[in-house]
Parts: structure tokens; sequence; C-alpha cells
């Protein structure tokens, strides 16, 4: 189903860290087991969820304890991300620098929550109401969720497969270009240029040239 889907920069980043860590099952991505293997001293607190680096390689994190469950584990997912990937205090940032790190920490939570190689080893069916439930299933993630990710996986499926169908034709083009002599191409751009100047589709929208 995902043969032609190739992962952004993002997501090898996450797929890689989760490899690291030993991070394999879909069970795996709980608030407690990822800040555990991924050394993020967790403090629930009545506060906005926040996250800051206390030393090399040691985290810390305060996480909202007045949101749910399920609420709790996406922020979790949001501010990892700023510890894993960004540096500098966002109050003191351009807002465009911080509306920029922010975009990539919510890409960052889809890639989190639903990894492309744990997703890749499903059995995922056509219908597509039916594959969301299983992702919800699998992932313990809302409907909503899960739906955009499959819609994220499937528009990038149909883009690269148009991408490379293109490619392909350009190249079958390319190698049945005809080889013109110099005077016949002198011509052909001299009609050419005739045909434009009347309004006219020239010999170049043709392939000719």
């Amino acid at each position: 189903m995902f043969i032609h889907y190739q992962m952004t920069i993002l997501e090898e980043f996450l797929e890689s860290t989760y490899e690291a860590a030993g991070i394999t099952y879909p069970h795996q991505i709980t608030v407690e087991e990822i800040s555990q293997r991924l050394n993020v001293w967790l403090h629930y607190r009545p506060v906005t969820s926040r996250a800051m680096e206390a030393a090399g390689g040691m985290y810390s994190m305060f996480l909202d304890e007045r949101l749910p469950p399920d609420q709790q584990r996406m922020e979790f997912l949001h501010e990892l991300c700023h510890l894993l990937r960004h540096a500098g205090n966002q109050i003191t940032l351009p807002e465009q620098f911080t509306q920029m790190q922010e975009a990539e920490a919510e890409h960052f939570v889809l890639y989190a929550a639903m990894p492309f190689s744990m997703i890749q080893g499903l059995e995922l069916p056509d219908r597509h109401s039916v594959a969301v439930s299983i992702l919800v299933e699998t992932f313990s993630v809302p409907a909503a969720f899960a739906e955009r990710r499959l819609d994220q996986l499937q528009r990038r499926v149909l883009q690269n497969m148009w991408n490379q169908i293109s490619k392909e034709h350009e190249n079958k083009m390319h190698h049945f270009e005809p080889t013109w002599s110099r005077e016949t191409m002198r011509i052909l751009k001299q009609l050419d240029r005739q045909l434009l100047a009347k309004g006219l589709p020239g010999y170049a929208d043709k392939g000719l040239v």
C-alpha cells in the first residue's frame, strides 16, 4: 500500500530516535515509556506544559495535570519535539521562527504517535473508514487524528507516484527527441517565433524543438 511512500527528514529523525531508544512497538508509545528511555524527567503540575534541557542528554518536562491522559500524551510528544529538535528560548526568539518550530512540532506529534515503520507493518484495508479504525485501535489515538495521518500517507504516496510517472514520461520524450540538423533547427525556430507572434501555438509546444 505504501510502496511509493518516502519519509520526510523529520520522520527519518523520529524513526532513528525511536530505533536507538528501542521503541519498536505501538504499545511502547506512552508518556512513561518514552520519557524513561529518552531520559526525560516528568513533573505533573497544574501549569501549561513546557520542557527544558537540564543537562547534556538529560531533559525535564512539566505536563499539565489538569488534562486528560490522552491529551497529556499529545502534549508530551509536542514538547518532546522542542527538546530534541529546537534550541533557544521561544519567548526571546522572533515570532516567525517560533511559528516554524510550532508547525514542526505538530507534524512531529503525528509521526511520533503513529510512526511509519509501525504503520507499514499493519495490513490496512483499502476501505478508508476501516483503515482509520485499525489505526485508532493500534495506536490509541482519536479517530480524527488517525484519519489525518492516513490522509497524509495516501496523499504523499499519490504525489510520489505522479512524480515517478512524470519523470519516466520526461525521460521517454527526451529519448525520442528528434535530431535535427543545425539548418533545420534555425528554420524551425524562426517559424516558431512567427507563430508565437500571431498568438498561435509554436513548434516547441508540439515537442518538435
